[in-house]
């Protein structure tokens, strides 16, 4: 532990941001050293070029932490795993899209190359080039652990949401926003396409802070509103 706080506290003297990698959980260090911006503590994206069972426990693994891992610290998942390594993914791209809305970590790091990054259709890349990585509230809005989870953040006056589904089962799930002070509204939502690997657009209007939205299995979706 001593390296870690010798670490963190060199770095500020030299105005360093850290990111620790293969370290332990977060232990609340960021209240003491706001130049710690995340850590890993977690099995990443990396996975999917080494472990054989890694695709098909993600989906339902990364509904899992927001409730355990996120919940004491932030966490450097790195998002954003559009191609296919040695494993592909069983995630859709609006699974993967949704994921920096999911996941809170100070700094966001799109685990792509640029020309697959910026090969996503032109409000997609707009999205992930202006999601926030602080936020100023955070509200559950609904999921169970290893099924699916939907939560909403904001930064500033925008509200952005995200959800997944950890099962290989669609869902449609009605929705209530009350506890985000929105009432009624137009909410953009990318979600997923016609197949895994497509990605459409539409708005929806929120009234008297309910809707319905669609998950395909292992997919998700991500909007924003203000």
């Amino acid at each position: 532990i001593g390296k870690y706080i010798d670490i963190l506290e060199d770095a500020g003297d030299f105005r360093l941001l850290v990111n620790f990698h293969g370290c332990t959980l977060p232990k609340g260090w960021r209240r003491t050293y706001p130049n710690l911006v995340s850590m890993e503590a977690v099995r990443g994206g990396e996975c999917y070029k080494f472990d054989s069972a890694y695709p098909r426990n993600t989906p339902s693994h990364l509904t899992i932490i927001p409730f355990t891992r996120n919940a004491v610290g932030p966490v450097d998942y790195t998002p954003g795993g559009f191609s296919d390594r040695l494993y592909p993914h069983l995630t859709t791209y609006g699974f993967e899209l949704a994921l920096p809305v999911i996941l809170e970590s100070g700094i966001m790091h799109h685990a792509d190359t640029p020309e697959t990054t910026l090969g996503l259709p032109p409000f997609a890349v707009d999205f992930l080039k202006k999601i926030p990585v602080v936020w100023d509230d955070t509200r559950y809005i609904a999921g169970y652990p290893g099924r699916d989870v939907i939560l909403a953040r904001r930064h500033g006056n925008s509200w952005y949401i995200g959800g997944i589904n950890g099962e290989e089962v669609a869902k449609d799930l009605t929705i209530d926003l009350g506890c985000t002070g929105i009432k009624n509204g137009t909410l953009h939502l990318i979600h997923d396409g016609m197949s895994a690997r497509e990605l459409a657009e539409r708005n929806l209007n929120i009234k008297d802070g309910k809707l319905t939205l669609h998950l395909e299995p292992y997919g998700g979706f991500a909007g924003t509103w203000n």
